[in-house]
């Protein structure tokens, strides 16, 4: 299944997926990709505070085309979450 971002661009779930693991490892560095899955946790894992949490918004939003909620955003716990929320922005195909 395929969605569109705000920008009309196709995405999967797995393309999702990857891009947002890429985004949460360039904001902890130190971190190999193959450690960080849907299952990461942010805050126990990675050591994010509440608030860091909301640096990812700004490069979802550059890379794939999404506004993400300040508030549902700190309320997020894990990778998967964020994804979860980035494919639901998303428009069906």
């Amino acid at each position: 299944m395929r969605r569109k971002d705000d920008l009309g661009h196709r995405w999967t779930e797995g393309g999702v997926e990857r891009a947002v693991i890429r985004i949460v490892r360039r904001l902890s560095p130190g971190w190999a990709r193959r450690r960080i899955t849907r299952r990461t946790r942010l805050h126990t894992e990675l050591g994010w505070d509440e608030w860091y949490v909301l640096r990812v918004a700004r490069p979802v939003r550059a890379a794939l085309h999404e506004t993400l909620d300040d508030r549902l955003l700190l309320n997020a716990k894990t990778v998967g979450e964020i994804v979860v929320m980035v494919w639901a922005r998303m428009a069906a195909a």
